[in-house]
This record gives structure tokens, sequence and C-alpha cells, in this order.
């Protein structure tokens, strides 16, 4: 992002505790929500960092996007079972330490039988955009 060192400081804005990004080296503020603040450190940083995309950066992510509904509208008897695995690990059915994340979704893709490096997407993309 531009090579600038970036934090998050917590204000308080309507004695609400919120976050604005700012330069740590000169103390400018780079982006404090229109004065409202973020919510969440992450969601300053997300923030900040969706507002930096070059035209060519947002349309990259828009057709990555694309080809994740796409593929998630074409493979709908392998997203159900997705949403049952989660809902299962989410009611605590499997083991405490297991979780619903990139490793197992790529493990429950190649024993289907999907090529992981012909999807055109990585797994976190999926997970990011193929759940919502």
């Amino acid at each position: 992002m531009d090579g600038k060192k970036l934090k998050s400081e917590k204000v308080i804005i309507n004695n609400n505790p919120r976050f604005i990004i700012v330069d740590s080296e000169t103390g400018e503020v780079l982006d404090d929500a229109q004065g409202y603040g973020y919510k969440t450190i992450k969601g300053a940083f997300k923030a900040y960092k969706f507002k930096r995309l070059t035209k060519d950066e947002r349309k990259e992510r828009e057709n990555k996007i694309a080809l994740v509904k796409k593929w998630v509208k074409h493979n709908k008897k392998i997203m159900n079972f997705f949403e049952e695995i989660s809902f299962e690990i989410w009611k605590g059915s499997w083991g405490p330490d297991d979780r619903f994340d990139e490793k197992l979704v790529k493990k429950i893709l190649i024993e289907n039988g999907y090529d992981i490096d012909e999807l055109g997407f990585t797994i976190k993309d999926l997970l990011k955009y193929g759940f919502n």
C-alpha cells in the first residue's frame, strides 16, 4: 500500500470506541470512515485496502467473484455438503478442534474428484465469495 507504514488508532466517537487508519510516520489520518471511525481494527484495514484498489485490481476482483459464483451455481451438490458440514461443526457435533477451513474444504474437494488446480480460483476465494 504505497510503501507507507500504517497503524490503527483507537479513538472515542460518541462514547463508542472506534478505529481509524493513520500513517505511523507522519501521524496523518488516512481513513476515518468520514469521521465515524470503524468498529474493529480488521474492518478499518479492510476498508482502507479496498479504497486503495486500482481500476484493474477492482476488475480482477470482480472477475474472481463472478468465477466463484458461477462455479458455486454449477456445483450445488458439493456446496450443500459444505453447508451441512459447517453447520455440524458449528453445533459441536464434530470434535472440539475441528474447523471448517481451507484445509478441510480442499480435502473434501479432492476426495470428491475435483482438480484444485483447474478451479481458476483458490480455496480461500471460495470461502470468501462462495458462502454468502
